[in-house]
């Protein structure tokens, strides 16, 4: 069972429950970089509503989510073909 806290986005509290200090940060720095955008994006588009610009917060951060998982799959085959040529190089070492 992990510790109990609670944060804060745009003066609201939120209850969770982190599983690790290390949960905690990254829940913590979350709720500030959602601050820092949300107020980014309020200077920005001061007739856009609260919701409105949440929600342009909440889709950046998917769009952003999705280019990192396809360049994490990217990097992953790139791993696979050097670990390949790594094990080709090594059983031509082996067989001399």
């Amino acid at each position: 069972m992990g510790q109990k806290i609670t944060v804060r986005i745009l003066n609201r509290q939120f209850p969770y429950e982190a599983e690790s200090p290390e949960q905690e940060k990254s829940f913590r720095e979350a709720a500030e970089k959602v601050d820092g955008k949300f107020y980014e994006y309020k200077n920005r588009f001061p007739d856009r509503s609260a919701e409105e610009i949440l929600s342009i917060i909440a889709w950046n951060g998917y769009v952003e989510a999705d280019e990192m998982q396809r360049a994490l799959r990217a990097k992953e085959k790139d791993e696979e073909v050097l670990q390949s040529r790594l094990r080709g190089y090594l059983k031509n070492i082996d067989t001399k």
